[in-house]
């Protein structure tokens, strides 16, 4: 770029950079991005926490934007609520800087946007599996009555009058936090999350989770129903690092004999009739499952052929093979009936039945060398065992493929090394990649990295011992640290039966599913001395 186009370039910048100066290394981040958009490519940015990513890409698409209105539109994913939260913020601060009109639809999830879920507790505990299955039930009227905040955002096959003047005032006044929408909608009697998909159809920047491109289903009912096309969008992943293991995951599912034994709970308490299945799955899953306890132990992953579930369930059923699949289907027809049932009852739109039921028709379903099937016996804090059968999926491009369809992506994180690992496990089209790895802006000298060698967490060598050198090790480096301490486990198991021993003589915040990021914040302003404890991969051990 010459020194005339790169004043230009600063210029074009400063007006839409909501901040009086760069961090280091910032500038080239928004020049990196500003390429991507404006070149329809594939860009992977590797930038230390710190260095200010979220603002840098807005800054960079609103300057792409200003010199090309063919740009098109912007989707922003993230994994976390916390990072969403950061990129309302931003442009909150972006439209107060440089007054551009802009307007964002920013999504949660469709059980946290529901005035339900937050009315009624019966519905706060359920998964969110079963949440999607009520909430489609009860549009449909599937439970006597109809969701009355669905109603009155639709008149007909269109958004309501009432609907369109909610919309056009958040419109005015937004970019506005998912939490603002959600009160402005509960208060107009209409569904914020519905609201805020309809609100998509005039979005410059939709907000969202990974599914939103990675979900089929989830894709075509958020941007076909706002007529995007995913050639005309550019798409940015935020904590691209975890973009293959989560990719995999999606496409993954587990089922625990715990929620087998309940089925059959259910079934025998509505006086169904399951074909005697649940009871034949449940014994085979036990002997499995005591077999590879047996040679492998806790928590070990054993693969097994799918055909030996299928072929102990036909022999023992004496049903052949390719009728299973039927068979299986009715069950799941019969969970909803439960599930029915249950509303009608005033209990909670659980169906343990429906779990069974459609885990095995895709047990069924997944064929190709894409996927691994598994079994391993789980032992909780309390020493009981269940044994869980797995579908794996090992090709996250299976779901991430879509990449290549879209006008340009940027993957970026503070630890977005080895590009050209993402490129292949991902299966992007190398010819359209560019990459970007910038140096830490942060002294050397600022940082300790010590590995205590005298501990560990393995699986194999957990027990009370181990938590009790864990807990005195990190009493002893606390005790001597001044300022705020976080402190991350691998799972919330670990955490809890360490923190069980641990002494900490400062404030401690333990991280619960429910916490908010605003809780940690407000925790660690009130408190100069302080420890949290996290789990890694959790809400708040990433974007914090």
């Amino acid at each position: 770029m010459s020194i005339k186009h790169e004043k230009n370039f600063q210029k074009l910048v400063k007006e839409v950079f909501p901040y009086s100066s760069f961090r280091p290394f910032q500038l080239d981040a928004i020049k990196f991005a500003f390429n991507i958009f404006r070149n329809r490519k594939i860009g992977l940015l590797s930038s230390p926490c710190g260095t200010g990513k979220s603002v840098s890409i807005l800054t960079a698409y609103f300057a792409a934007k200003e010199l090309d209105d063919a740009v098109g539109r912007l989707l922003v994913l993230t994994r976390t609520r916390n990072q969403l939260e950061i990129y309302c913020r931003e442009l909150k601060n972006i439209k107060e800087h440089s007054h551009v009109k802009l307007v964002a639809s920013v999504f949660k999830s469709k059980k946290e946007m529901c005035p339900y879920a937050t009315e009624e507790p019966k519905l706060r505990e359920v998964s969110y599996r079963d949440f999607l299955y009520y909430c489609r039930g009860l549009k449909q009227g599937m439970f006597g009555n109809t969701c009355k905040y669905y109603e009155k955002t639709y008149s007909g096959r269109k958004p309501s009058w009432h609907t369109y003047t909610t919309i056009n005032k958040i419109k005015d006044i937004g970019p506005l936090m998912p939490s603002e929408v959600y009160e402005k909608c509960r208060k107009s009697e209409i569904c914020p999350y519905e609201a805020t998909k309809i609100l998509a159809r005039h979005a410059d920047i939709i907000i969202g989770n990974y599914n939103y491109i990675l979900v089929s289903a989830i894709r075509g009912s958020i941007l076909g129903r706002a007529g995007i096309k995913t050639e005309e969008l550019n798409c940015v992943f935020d904590e691209a690092h975890s973009l293959p293991y989560y990719a995999a995951g999606i496409l993954s599912d587990e089922l625990s004999s715990t929620s087998v034994r309940r089925a059959l709970r259910e079934v025998e308490r509505f006086g169904l009739d399951d074909f005697g299945v649940l009871e034949v799955f449940y014994n085979i899953m036990v002997r499995l499952g005591r077999n590879v306890y047996k040679k492998y132990g806790s928590e070990a992953e054993h693969l097994i052929q799918k055909d030996v579930l299928v072929n102990k369930l036909s022999k023992k059923l004496q049903t052949k093979a390719d009728k299973l699949q039927h068979v299986f289907s009715e069950l799941s027809d019969l969970g909803e009936t439960i599930r029915q049932k249950r509303v009608e009852e005033g209990k909670s739109p659980i169906s343990y039945l429906s779990r069974c039921a459609n885990f095995l028709l895709d047990w069924l379903s997944v064929e190709n060398s894409s996927y691994v099937h598994y079994i391993r016996v789980e032992t909780d804090r309390f020493g009981r065992k269940s044994v869980r059968l797995g579908i794996r999926c090992l090709d996250p491009a299976l779901a991430t493929k879509i990449v290549n369809d879209l006008r340009s992506v940027i993957l970026m994180s503070g630890t977005l090394w080895h590009t050209s690992y993402y490129m292949d496990v991902l299966g992007m089209e190398k010819k359209r990649c560019e990459s970007l790895e910038l140096p830490n802006p942060f002294p050397p000298e600022n940082r300790i990295i010590l590995v205590d060698r005298a501990v560990t967490t393995k699986f194999e060598k957990r027990n009370e011992e181990q938590w009790r050198k864990i807990a005195e090790h990190l009493s002893k480096i606390i005790q001597q640290i001044s300022g705020r301490v976080a402190v991350y486990f691998p799972s919330y198991e670990v955490m809890h039966k360490v923190l069980e021993i641990a002494k900490f003589n400062f404030p401690l915040l333990v991280e619960e599913r429910r916490t908010k990021i605003s809780d940690v914040l407000k925790f660690f302003k009130t408190n100069e001395n302080c420890v949290v404890c996290g789990v890694a991969r959790g809400k708040i051990s990433e974007g914090v």
